[in-house]
This record gives structure tokens, sequence and C-alpha cells, in this order.
């Protein structure tokens, strides 16, 4: 991310930024809502047009008239996109007056001296009339017309943005797929933003103690000791609701999303909360469904006292007694007490998800198991005939049986306790597939 250039989308709240990323990016990875400020956090997007690499940086609206906390930090990570931008999208709506905010945001930009490309967005019925004279006083010329959700003109101005590139930016060769994918879940406000800023050693998700601050999933490749990974900080997961407004439900879909691109799991709980919730085992039963391996992570331990803490863990030993191979960590990402010991449970799940056993071994353990003392179903022993490993990450395997096993859970249970006490599989679930 170092090395290719950066494009960043500069304007104030709800002109169509995100829906221009959408439109460049031909997917709906950025949320488009009409409620203003939806947009929070930096969003890197890779991106290319005639040849050239660059990543699109999408920024909340630019509100310096708004007395809100949250506006000012949106004002923050806009700014950071633009120092680090190579070029800088101006964008304005057309359709409307110049408004003082837009004035504010031309008067920041000429300071940057960066290459502006100056763009006037909602030119959606070239018919009508638009305000694009006004426009001129910012001193950027006219702006190039588009219609973002139409698509109109996007080519003119990505012609623009290619030409204005640097020409001599190489991209650090990290293959983004061969990475381990860690998605940071957790309920609203456990500090999940937080751990996400901690580990990419930067300010890029606003953190605040306002639950929902962060409202899409942002990811960012970090290198720990020589080694990759791809951390993702998501939306809090929210208890579900019968009347769930669109954006809270979009924005559930893009956690959820995010999980399932994930091999790891870190679910963070609040130590400052007196208990386990039922949220908080849905989520791990979320995770279990989809294959991610999980570790617990309990955050803000700088909060608690040792008797709360020590109430917790009983308290999640009791609620995840379905799922005792997930381990647990405690630490304070404020305080940075116990990262180092997140890292390094990090490979041992992706270790764990990763290890294939030989069907020998399998096999041979199932068959001593049945010589000892062995499970019945109606007076009939259940023998194992051969077992296979058919596949790693998430662990799955195929077992060869006389009895229909598929909806027997203490069959079930049987198989999969004995192969986690042989081999283990820390954190990860495990699927078994019989026939017989």
């Amino acid at each position: 991310m170092k090395n290719l250039p950066k494009v960043a989308i500069i304007g104030r709240p709800n002109i169509g930024k995100s829906t221009l990323i959408n439109r460049i990016c031909k997917s709906r990875e950025a949320i488009v809502h009409k409620q203003p400020m939806i947009t929070r956090d930096r969003k890197y997007y890779l991106s290319d047009w005639n040849g050239k690499d660059f990543y699109l940086l999408d920024t909340g609206g630019i509100d310096l008239k708004s007395t809100k906390r949250l506006s000012l930090e949106i004002f923050i990570q806009a700014k950071k996109a633009i120092d680090e931008a190579d070029v800088i999208i101006f964008m304005v709506d057309i359709s409307e007056p110049v408004s003082v905010m837009d004035g504010e945001i031309a008067q920041i930009l000429r300071k940057s001296e960066k290459e502006i490309i100056f763009v006037g967005n909602k030119w959606d019925d070239p018919g009508r009339s638009f305000y694009t004279e006004d426009y001129l006083e910012f001193g950027f010329g006219y702006p190039l017309k588009i219609s973002a959700i139409h698509g109109k003109n996007i080519g003119d101005l990505l012609d623009l943005v290619a030409e204005k590139l640097p020409a001599d930016a190489q991209e650090e060769k990290i293959d983004k797929d061969e990475l381990p994918v860690i998605a940071i879940l957790g309920r609203p406000n456990v500090g999940k933003s937080t751990l996400f800023n901690t580990f990419i050693r930067e300010e890029r998700a606003i953190v605040d103690d306002i639950e929902g601050t962060t409202r899409d999933s942002i990811d960012s490749i970090v290198t720990i000791r020589e080694k990759s990974y791809r951390f993702i900080d998501t939306a809090g997961l929210k208890r579900q609701k019968k009347n769930m407004d669109d954006l809270e439900y979009y924005s559930k879909l893009r956690t959820e999303r995010a999980a399932s691109e994930s091999d790891i799991a870190l679910i963070l709980v609040d130590s400052s909360k007196l208990k386990i919730t039922k949220q908080d085992v849905k989520i791990v039963e979320m995770c279990i469904d989809k294959g991610i391996s999980i570790c617990i992570v309990f955050s803000k331990i700088d909060l608690a006292s040792s008797e709360v803490l020590d109430e917790l863990i009983k308290d999640l030993d009791h609620s995840l007694r379905f799922a005792h191979f997930i381990p647990f960590l405690k630490i304070s990402a404020n305080t940075k007490k116990g990262l180092g010991s997140v890292v390094k449970m990090i490979d041992t799940l992706m270790e764990e998800r990763t290890k294939k056993i030989s069907d020998k071994k399998l096999t041979e353990l199932f068959k001593s198991l049945a010589q000892e003392k062995g499970i019945f179903i109606k007076g009939k022993q259940f023998k194992v005939k051969f077992v296979r490993q058919i596949k790693t990450s998430p662990p799955s395997f195929l077992i060869f049986c006389n009895l229909d096993a598929t909806k027997k859970v203490n069959i079930r249970r049987y198989v999969e306790n004995n192969i986690r006490k042989e081999f283990d599989f820390t954190g990860a679930p495990i699927f078994l597939k019989f026939k017989y």
C-alpha cells in the first residue's frame, strides 16, 4: 500500500463520493445512504485504469461548521487522506448552489498544493440547468460534469486521474489471497477500532465512546516480525431487532461478509461489563457456522478488577460449554498489555486450522478407541472403518462407519472430542461427514 499512488475523493457530506467509489470499483464496496456522515473512516480501494494501478481513498464528508466531535474526527481522517494523496478529486454537487462548506474545502485544497481534479457530480439530466458557472470562483476552472449514479463521464474522469498519477510508483508484491485474514468482531463499543489502529500503527478507524461509530468494514495489511497479516475492523454486531433500519441492516451484512472472508475471528468482550451476553454467544455461533477459527479477547482489562475478570471467564466457560476448543486472551489496547500474545495466538490458530492429519493416524485412533470402550446406539456398537481429512481451513473429516450417524449428536461429539484430544485443532471449528 505504501508505494502505489493514492487518489483521495474529497467533498462535503452526501454528495456522492461513495457512489463514485462503487462506480469505479464496479461493486458495492462502499455503503451509500441518503443520511449524511455514513462514511466515517478512511478506506482504501485498489483500482486501475489504462494499465495504471492506484488506491482510491474514500473519506467522510467534511463539515467544519458542525460542533459534533464525530465531525471533527471525520475531518481529521479526510485531512490525512489529503496529506497522503498524490491526486485529489474535489467533488461538488452542481445541482445545488455553491455552499459555504464547498468554499472552505476549496481553501484547504488550494493550500495542499496537490494535483486537483475538480468534479461536478449529479449531472443526471443534461437537459436541466445547473450551477456550473458559480463554481468557477474556486479557481479550479470548470468542474468536469459527471453522474456517479448513472456512470456518465466516468471514463473521462479516470483518463484525467491516470494522466496525473506519478509514473514511477511501484507496489510491494504482497498477494492478499495468501495472507492470513483476521476479522476483529464483537458488539458495539468493545474496543475493536482501538485494537485495529494499534495493529496497523495508524489512526484509520475513528474511535469514540458513541456506540456504532464504525459503520463499514475497513482492512489493512500489516507486517509484524517479517510476517504479513490482513486485519479487518468491523461494525459492531447488535442484537437482532424486529424493525432494523436499512443502514443497520447493511452494516450488519458488511460485517458478516467480512467474517466470511476471514480465517480467524478475534471476538472482543468488554471486560468492564459484568457478564457475557447472548449476543456475544451468537457472534461465536456465527463464526463456528462459517468455519472461522476463534479467539475470545477480553478487552479493556485496565478498567476491570481481577475479581470481575475471573467472574467473566467463569461466565464465558459456562456460556460456551459447547465450544471448549476456543482459547481466550486478556488485553488492553490502550496500555498495550497482552498485545504480543494476540499475534502469537494468530500464528497458532493459523497453524492449527491448516494442519493435515494422515488417514493412517486417524483410522488407528478410532480402531484403538473401539477396543477400549466404544459407543453404542440401540445396543449396536458404533465402529469407524476409515477416516480421512478431506479439507483444511477449516478442518473437515469424512468418516466411513457402520451406522447412520449423521443426525446423532452423541456420535458427532464422540468423534470430534477424540479428534481434538489427540490432534488439538485449537480454536478451529471441525466439520464431519459420515458415510455408512
